[in-house]
């Protein structure tokens, strides 16, 4: 009890109370920066609308410290002792949540170099899908599928991606067989046929119909035509239903693995 009201005795009430007016005045300053910072990123249009929240909060982190260390000083607070105690206790706490660092400091390097946006169809070493949300720690996905899937920041930026929309174009390739019989004109004639057919195609580039390669059984074609990356998936479909189609209609053969037997 003695000890306690020695230290009671040894507080100088003026300096705290003068500590507690700069720590006021710190958080209303803080308060009048966060409101200018919040006016300045709504000016700013080349930075993403994900980043201004991280940019917001990694501010009023930063200014509640110094104004903490601005009132612990006014009190008679040593700041080298507090700030060596802020960085062990920091040090042990980076050390503990290292992976969510790095999650963190991946959403940041995607927010800043944009290897993808919101809607765009990308592809990992890993999972591939539409993104939906850029999180702190995770970026939302749906697959295919449907499937929701949560992605840590540090696997996109550290492993190879693929962005199909970034260019908002997108090449189809159909790998398609004809017998020997059909030339490759009438080939080239029935598969264009089909390609003016497809609604979605895109004329620039203009399509393609190449003769690949000669197999056992067929002559291996690949037809090559441009959609919008959105109309991708439809395009393709369609395409390949009409390609049969008009192979039917143009009497161009598609064979299927098969042997002749001759007899005499």
């Amino acid at each position: 009890m003695d000890h306690v009201l020695n230290i009671l005795k040894s507080i100088d009430v003026d300096r705290v109370l003068i500590g507690v007016a700069v720590l006021v005045g710190c958080l209303l300053v803080t308060r009048l920066i966060m409101r200018l910072t919040s006016r300045l990123l709504k000016k700013t249009h080349h930075i993403d609308q994900s980043l201004h929240t991280m940019l917001k909060t990694t501010l009023r982190i930063l200014l509640y410290f110094i104004s903490i260390v601005f009132a612990a000083n006014t009190m008679g607070v040593p700041v080298s002792s507090f700030l060596a105690v802020f960085s062990v206790v920091g040090l042990a706490v980076s050390l503990a949540v290292q992976g969510v660092l790095s999650n963190l400091a991946g959403g940041v390097i995607i927010l800043a170099s944009k290897p993808f946006a919101l809607g765009d169809y990308i592809e990992t070493e890993a999972v591939m899908g539409t993104v939906k949300d850029i999180g702190f720690l995770h970026t939302r996905m749906i697959a295919p599928d449907g499937k929701m899937i949560f992605v840590p920041n540090n696997l996109l930026y550290n492993s190879k991606l693929i962005n199909y929309t970034s260019s908002g174009t997108r090449r189809i390739d159909l790998n398609i067989s004809a017998a020997y019989d059909c030339s490759p004109e009438e080939v080239r004639r029935a598969a264009m046929a089909a390609i003016r057919s497809t609604p979605n195609v895109l004329h620039d580039p203009a399509p393609e119909v190449l003769l690949e390669a000669y197999g056992e059984n067929a002559i291996q074609y690949t037809v090559r035509a441009w959609s919008l990356a959105q109309d991708y998936l439809t395009v393709r479909y369609t395409l390949s239903e009409a390609i049969y189609q008009a192979f039917r209609d143009n009497g161009v053969k598609m064979t299927y693995p098969h042997i002749n037997v001759h007899m005499q």
